[in-house]
């Protein structure tokens, strides 16, 4: 084997290594621990919390409900829900919680409303109160509850005393603005006897828990088409929570706010200045597949009356809409300097592109209001700006295709002595000025556009149910696919589900390959880069987004044209001189 044929091999490998080490280290899908909310049914890791509990001595005593409370004897369970422009908000008064709440802008490919309380089965709602830590239980006692006209408000309370004696009373009141998708929760614990509440399960008075699991739904937590990243950001600085092998991470001290996010939604918690044990938790539960809950555990009170103040944002994970919460004049709750837009993820190395080709997939579909149609449009300007360098590229290819019979003859004329061989190949090339690397040049250059477009592609919320080719490719910010399987699916890869894209693009890009390849015949390893990097690229994009997949495949079209126009006319060319030469 020539050197130039040993660079070329090794070049190609170390593209493919290169492009899967960048592709993990930059673009990594977030991490997704198992998760789920505390169930009605004691499972294994509660019987051991349980034991735990049994153990720790409870200050204060077991709370209950006030036995004097009249009221509370008539109560019965009861929903109600109120509305905003962008939210429908389903209330109950058992436990005062929320468990539903709807974003009326943004639809499930069903056409249903958004859906971000996700409970299963587990009777665990957001809002929910835990008079001590995170493993107490949560309080379901009916509450009281009344609604204000003139504002979109709800107040639940209800009258508790602790073992010794000492009533109070817990009070919850959310709060809504209009078009706002952050919802104020006070939480008051008041004594009328100005005595503050003994409330004090070992050093925390009680726990406020939002689970068990954000929505929409989804199927599974795949790291592509619908993740969880665990954040939190204090002191202007952002920080990924990374969730430990038993399914809880705790913060202490003051954050400036802290999030669970989705691929395309997100809650966002705004604590109020004291000084809260956040938890974040994804050990599982019974009752939903995936948990990802956050809970802020309060210090012991020291009044007769006490409130704290919560704000939570509940919605879509777009710059545009986050980007309000930083000037105070731009929303209702007059809030500012939020920072809500750091939890949308993006790269230093290759944003500045990602932002460039969001810029122009916009103009095409504004031009053209199909995001399928704009992705052809902007691989179609991609090729476009790429030709001077990549056209340099396929007559390289182009040339030493025709150069095919001289290397023949050189191989069968040296065929006993290597080294003889391999100088006199090198000096042909370099008589006939071609570049045996020449080929690699468009595959380098598709690299950076490649990782550029994965990340806007499946991070761009416009593009989130997107239709292309219905009933075909309904979702470009998702994988096709015409047929699902489930629960067969294949061995070592988990595949489920039958996608057609993905086989278009391999025949695509093996033909691409084919007639990009080097001439050198003996190349045992080119030919086999050849058959590899389509399958590679199929493997890899199976699962991603159709719309990467997409423009993947035009980008293959286009150059099969390209290298075969270029290949007609050198040949056309080429019989011109050598009907000259006849001459």
């Amino acid at each position: 084997m020539d050197k130039k044929t040993i660079i070329a091999v090794s070049l190609a490998v170390v593209v493919i290594i290169g492009s899967m080490i960048i592709q993990s280290r930059f673009f990594p899908a977030p991490k997704t621990p198992v998760s789920s909310e505390p169930p009605s049914e004691i499972t294994e890791v509660e019987e051991k919390v349980e034991e735990s509990r049994t153990e720790a001595p409870l200050i204060s005593g077991a709370l209950r409900v006030a036995e004097d409370d009249d009221l509370a004897k008539t109560l019965s369970e009861e929903s109600f829900y109120i509305e905003t422009n962008v939210y429908k908000v389903t209330f109950s008064n058992r436990g005062g919680v929320i468990t539903s709440i709807q974003l009326k802008d943004f639809a499930n490919t069903d056409g249903t409303p958004v859906e971000m309380v996700l409970s299963g089965e587990t009777g665990q709602y957001p809002f929910s109160i835990h008079f001590g830590d995170i493993h107490a239980q949560a309080v379901s006692a009916l509450f009281h509850y009344e609604r204000a006209l003139a504002e979109p408000k709800v107040e639940f309370y209800s009258n508790f005393q602790s073992s010794s004696g000492v009533p109070f009373r817990l009070k919850k009141t959310y709060v809504f603005k209009p078009n706002e998708y952050l919802i104020e929760l006070n939480i008051t614990i008041e004594n009328s006897l100005n005595e503050y509440p003994n409330l004090d399960f070992n050093g925390i008075a009680y726990t406020l828990g939002f689970g068990p699991q954000i929505g929409p739904e989804f199927k599974k937590l795949d790291k592509r088409n619908e993740y969880r990243q665990y954040i939190s950001y204090a002191d202007g600085k952002k920080k990924n929570i990374k969730i430990s092998k038993d399914g809880l991470s705790v913060i202490e001290g003051r954050v400036t706010w802290s999030a669970i996010v989705g691929k395309y939604f997100e809650v966002i918690a705004i604590p109020d200045a004291t000084e809260y044990r956040i938890t974040f938790a994804t050990q599982p539960i019974s009752g939903i597949k995936e948990r990802s809950s956050f809970y802020f555990s309060r210090p012991v009170i020291k009044s007769s009356k006490n409130t704290d103040i919560f704000r939570f944002y509940v919605g879509p994970k777009k710059r545009d809409v986050l980007l309000k919460y930083n000037d105070p004049n731009k929303n209702e709750f007059g809030i500012g300097d939020m920072s809500f837009e750091e939890t949308i993820s993006s790269s230093i190395l290759i944003g500045w592109l990602a932002n460039i080709l969001k810029f122009f997939l916009e103009l095409f579909y504004r031009i053209i209001p199909n995001y399928g149609v704009a992705i052809i449009l902007l691989t179609i300007l991609i090729k476009v700006l790429l030709f001077p360098l990549t056209h340099k590229s396929y007559e390289s290819t182009s040339k030493m295709q025709t150069l095919q019979p001289k290397i023949n003859a050189i191989k069968e004329k040296y065929k006993s002595n290597t080294q003889k061989m391999n100088q006199e190949v090198a000096a042909l090339y370099k008589r006939e000025g071609v570049n045996p690397l020449g080929g690699c040049l468009p595959m380098l250059l598709q690299l950076p556009i490649f990782f550029a477009l994965y990340n806007l592609l499946s991070n761009h919320f416009s593009l989130r149910g997107a239709v292309f080719l219905p009933p075909w490719i309904v979702d470009l910010s998702a994988p096709e696919s015409v047929w699902d399987f489930s629960p067969i699916s294949i061995p070592f890869v988990g595949w489920h589900e039958l996608r057609i894209l993905p086989f278009i693009m391999l025949i695509t890009t093996f033909i691409q390959s084919k007639l990009t390849q080097s001439p050198d015949a003996s190349s045992k390893n080119m030919k086999m880069m050849t058959y590899m990097m389509p399958i590679m690229f199929f493997f890899i994009l199976y699962d991603m987004p159709s719309g990467l997949v997409l423009y993947w495949t035009m980008q293959n079209f286009i150059s099969v044209f390209q290298q075969l126009y270029i290949n007609q006319r050198r040949r056309k060319k080429n019989s011109t001189d050598n009907l000259g030469k006849g001459k």
